[in-house]
Parts: structure tokens; sequence; C-alpha cells
């Protein structure tokens, strides 16, 4: 770890003779579900494609005030990390860059990984206690713990939690994405949503500050926090920012590739509603013959809850080759099946945000979707919109565009004309201003 990375003993004591007025509180930010899921992984999942956008941008923009801190099973179990080393630990996107091509090696390079990486935690593990006395020279009352990730991962989370606080009087920041397993449960795998409960109730215990996506999610954990009697504290809405420019080397460009199908990206499971477009498929073949219809690609992993789709793609040779599934790809090979597409759909049941929609937009696409939760906050007028439930709004709506001369030409003027994309840099700042009009200035 570098010198620059690393939060000294000897600053902790210059910024308690300092006084800690006129100094603001430090931001540490805590990685440990972060990184744990690179271990066995080689994409991110949304919320990791989140954090990733969202740490650099606080590092650039705060640089004196953000530290990086992993915590293990209780409040002494710390490890202090420079952004370098959380940057080489998240290697996601990166590594299969390098190797995805080379399939015939890449299950040995992932043990190889695997490995190495559990040989740096033992690494870290020897010179913890150093890392703790660093930490708790550093650490002084009113900073603030964040954590923007998937923490309910993180075992006794909210015991270690609780335990910062009172020994350090530390303030609690959680950015939570979503509440679907309590809000949604019928599209959750059961096995998830008992300890996502005990999570958030643990979570709701010590939360100083919540941050959400979207207003529908603020609204949602509000109507929880109300609904079981729990004290609720600030909750801010810190939209997301669009497409994930750290990993692809900067936003996309605008040059246009053939059109050759229509494109959905998400994971595969049961709230994400394919199976919606599989019928859409079925009913636009029939009435305008396999030629005429583009391919649907579904770019994302195999998640849960989905026998019933599994069962009616094999049935149907995936409709007869007019469905591909495509998963594990490089950022660069997800931004070419975006130029090559007609459009894109959403037909999400239940999102805490919608981060494709905004990607869609982004790459200049027309995108149909529905009108659950969050996705309109994301794609405002530039999308039509359907009842998630009702397959017959969606195929008039995905026949429309595929069919009717002029009618995407004319949404993809509309995008090209006033969709301004969100910035991550802004999502990053809006998170260290809520801290300081929350925490710090309601502490002072």
């Amino acid at each position: 770890m570098s010198q620059r990375d690393r939060v000294s003993g000897e600053e902790g004591r210059r910024r308690a003779a300092a006084g800690g007025d006129s100094a603001p509180p430090r931001i540490w930010v805590e990685v440990d579900d972060f990184l744990r899921y690179f271990d066995g992984s080689l994409t991110p999942t949304g919320i990791g494609r989140v954090q990733a956008e969202i740490f650099p941008h606080l590092v650039e923009r705060f640089p004196e005030r953000v530290s990086f801190i992993r915590l293990g099973a209780d409040s002494r179990t710390v490890t202090l990390l420079g952004w370098r080393d959380v940057r080489r630990l998240a290697d996601g996107n990166d590594f299969l860059s390098r190797h995805g091509g080379r399939a015939h090696t890449l299950a040995a390079r992932r043990l190889l990984r695997y490995l190495s990486r559990r040989a740096a935690v033992r690494l870290h593990e020897l010179r913890r206690q150093g890392d703790l006395r660093r930490f708790e020279e550093a650490v002084r009352p009113g900073d603030v713990l964040l954590n923007i990730g998937a923490s309910w991962t993180h075992h006794r989370f909210g015991e270690t939690v609780a335990d910062l606080r009172r020994r350090h009087g530390m303030r609690f920041a959680l950015l939570v994405h979503d509440l679907l397993p309590v809000t949604h449960p019928q599209f959750v795998a059961p096995r998830h949503i008992p300890g996502f409960v005990r999570w958030l109730g643990g979570m709701a215990d010590v939360l100083d500050l919540a941050l959400t996506p979207s207003r529908a999610s603020a609204e949602a954990l509000r109507g929880w926090l109300e609904a079981s009697g729990r004290p609720v504290p600030p909750i801010r809405p810190v939209p997301f920012g669009a497409g994930f420019p750290s990993s692809a080397g900067g936003l996309p460009v605008a040059a246009e590739a053939g059109r050759r199908h229509v494109l959905y990206v998400s994971t595969i499971e049961v709230r994400k509603n394919h199976m919606l477009l599989l019928r859409v498929w079925e009913r636009l073949i029939a009435a305008h013959g396999a030629d005429a219809v583009p391919p649907l690609v579904f770019a994302g992993k195999y998640g849960w809850e989905i026998d019933e789709l599994k069962a009616a793609l094999a049935r149907t040779g995936f409709l007869g080759g007019k469905i591909r599934a495509v998963q594990n790809l490089t950022d660069g090979e997800l931004a070419a099946l975006y130029r090559q597409s007609h459009f894109t759909v959403f037909p999400s049941f239940c999102e805490g945000w919608g981060l494709p929609v905004a990607e869609s937009l982004l790459y200049g696409r027309f995108c149909i979707a529905s009108d659950a939760t969050s996705i309109p906050e994301v794609g405002g007028r530039f999308l039509d919109y359907h009842d998630p439930a009702d397959v017959d709004a969606a195929h008039r709506l995905i026949e429309r565009a595929l069919f009717e001369p002029g009618y995407l030409a004319q949404r993809e003027r509309l995008i090209a004309a006033e969709y301004r994309p969100p910035a991550w840099a802004a999502t990053a700042a809006a998170i260290v201003a809520a801290l300081d009009r929350d925490l710090v200035a309601a502490a002072g």
C-alpha cells in the first residue's frame, strides 16, 4: 500500500490536534462485499457496477476525506486499503477482457486468480493489528462509515456498525439499492428473503442516513420503516449515472453498426419478465413471419426462479433460433450489442433503479419498458411504457417500433437532440452533499 493511500497514525494525530471542527469528517468507505464478490465471479452485478463507478469519483473529488476500509467479523477486524488496492482486487471485467477470448484456458486462469486473491487476503490478515492501530489513531467522532453495496452478504454487519458507532462516535450512512425482497417477495428466491429481512432490521437500528437511487425506493424504505414502527432517518435519493465509462474506457462513440437484433440487458430471473418477451416474439412471428422479425438477445447471467422460461426456450428451440442468450460479456462486447440493436426492451416487474435503461439512452437507443417502480424516473419521456403484466400492450409497442415507418427514427432523433446522460461524478457529489447536510451539519 502506498504512503499516499494509507491513512497514517500521524495524520490521525494531526487531525486530532487541529481540534476536529476545522477539518471535515473523514468518510470511511466499507468495501468488503464489493471485493468478496470478485473472488468467484468474472463480471459484476448491477450493484458492483455502481460501486465501481462511484468509488473513483469519490477519490478524485474528495481525496483528503475518503479512505477505504474492509470490515471483518467485528469492529476490531479491520483492513485499511488504498484505492490502488481496491482497484486491483476488483478486476472483474478487466480480467474477462484479458482472458475471455481464450475459452480453453479461462477455467484455469480463473482458479489461479482465486488462489492469488486468497493469498492477498491472508497477507492483509498478517498486518491487521497494524491496520487496526492506524485506524483507531485516525478515526474521530463524527467520521462517517459509508456502505454503498450489498452489505447483507456480510455476517454480523449490523453488530459491527453498532460497535463502531459506540466506540468511536462514527455516523453510519447506507445506500439501500432496493427493498424488493420485502416489497415484491414473489419475484425473489424464497431462500434470500429471511436473511435480507434480518439485515434490513439490523440496518434500521444503526442508520443515521439512508441513500437510495430513486424516489420510488425512498418511499418504499420510508413505508417499511413506518409500518414496522422504527425510527425514520433522513432518506435522500442520489440518482445514478448512465453507462459504465470507467470500465469501458470512456463514454460510447456514436459510430453506427448494422442493426441486427432487439436487446434486453439484465440478469435472466423471474422479476425481469423474460416470459413476456417470449410471448411477444411468438405473436410477432405468427403475424409477420420469422424472416421479418429480428432476433431477441438476452444479455445476462442466468438467475433464479426461471424454470418455466428455460422449459419454454428448450421446447421451442429458443423460438427457432429467434432468441439468443449470451453471458460473461466484456464491456466491449456489450457495447457492440447496444450499437447493433434496433432498440432495447426492459419489461421488469420491479427495480430499485434500472441501469440498462439509462445505458440504452446513452447509446442513443430507444427503449420500450415497463412503467413499474423506478423505471420511469430513469427513462422519463424518452421511453414508451407498458404495464409489466400486459402482454398485449407490450406487443403493440414493440410491433410499432419494428414495423411502423419512421417511428423508431423519430424516437431516436428525440434522444439524440435532448437526452442528457447523468454523470457518475454527480452521483458521488450528491452522496457527499447528503452526508454533509444530514450528518455533518446536523451534528454541528
